[in-house]
C-alpha cells in the first residue's frame, strides 16, 4: 500500500510540476473546508493552533497542517502566488484569486454557532454568496486605480481562472454523530450544493452585475 501511495503522490507531482507548462489560469478561486483553508477561519476566530502551516513558512499561516496545502502546491505549479483567504482583511492580495473556504464548512446551512457544533457558520452557500459579492464589487474597486489595480483581479480573470472545491468529511470528529441522520441529510446537502453551482454558473452567463432570475434565496432549498 505505501508503495502504490508513494507511486501516486510521485506522479501527482509530475502533474503538477509540468502544469505550469500546460495551462494558463491568471487566477484560482476556491471553496471549501480545511483542506483548502489558507486562513481563513483563523481570521474570523483568531490564530488555529499549532501546527497551523508553520515549518514551511516560518510562522503561522492559518492552515490546519504543518507546511503546505494541496491548493499551495497547485498554486505553485501554475506560477501563482499562495491564495489570500478572503476573509482576511491584513496584508491579503487578491490580483492571482481569492479563498472562500474555511475549516469545518459544511454544505448544509446551520443553524448553531461554531462553539455549539464545531463547523463553521462559512457554508458552502455562504462563500458562494461572498464570491458573488467579490465579483461585482471587484471591477468598481479596481477603476479607482493606484493600488487597487495590484490587489484586485483583471475582469477578465474570473472567466478565465481555475475554479476548485475540496471537501473531506471522513476525517470529522464529528462525523459519527452524524451518521445516523445522514440519509435525511444527503439529500438537502445535494441539492444546496447544486443551487450553489447554479448560482457560480449564473454568474458567467450574465452581464457584469446582472442578477436578474437569480438571488440568494434560490440558495435557501432546504
Amino acid at each position: 500500500m505505501k508503495s502504490i501511495l508513494s507511486s501516486l503522490f510521485a506522479l501527482s507531482l509530475l502533474s503538477l510540476s509540468s502544469a505550469h507548462a500546460q495551462c494558463h489560469f491568471p487566477a484560482i478561486f476556491n471553496f471549501g473546508d480545511s483542506n483548502s483553508d489558507t486562513g481563513g477561519l483563523s481570521a474570523a476566530f483568531g490564530q488555529a493552533g499549532p501546527p497551523h502551516g508553520s515549518s514551511f513558512f516560518g510562522s503561522p499561516a492559518g492552515r490546519y497542517c504543518d507546511g503546505r496545502l494541496v491548493i499551495d502546491f497547485i498554486a505553485e505549479s501554475l506560477g501563482l502566488p499562495y491564495l489570500s483567504a478572503f476573509l482576511d482583511s491584513v496584508g491579503s492580495n487578491f490580483s492571482h484569486g481569492a479563498n472562500f473556504a474555511t475549516a469545518g464548512s459544511p454544505i448544509r446551512a446551520l443553524n448553531s454557532t461554531l462553539r455549539q457544533s464545531g463547523f463553521s457558520p462559512f457554508s458552502l452557500d455562504v462563500q458562494f454568496v461572498q464570491f458573488s459579492n467579490f465579483h461585482n464589487r471587484s471591477p468598481t474597486v479596481r477603476s479607482r486605480g493606484g493600488v487597487y489595480t495590484t490587489m484586485l483581479p483583471e475582469a477578465d480573470s474570473f472567466s478565465q481562472a481555475l475554479y476548485t472545491l475540496t471537501s473531506d468529511k471522513t476525517i470529522s470528529p464529528l462525523l459519527t454523530s452524524l451518521i445516523k441522520q445522514w440519509n435525511k441529510l444527503e439529500p438537502p446537502m445535494f441539492l444546496r450544493s447544486s443551487a450553489s453551482l447554479r448560482m457560480l454558473s449564473h454568474i458567467f452567463t450574465h452581464k457584469e452585475g446582472d442578477t436578474s432570475g437569480f438571488t440568494t434565496q434560490d440558495l435557501s432549498v432546504v
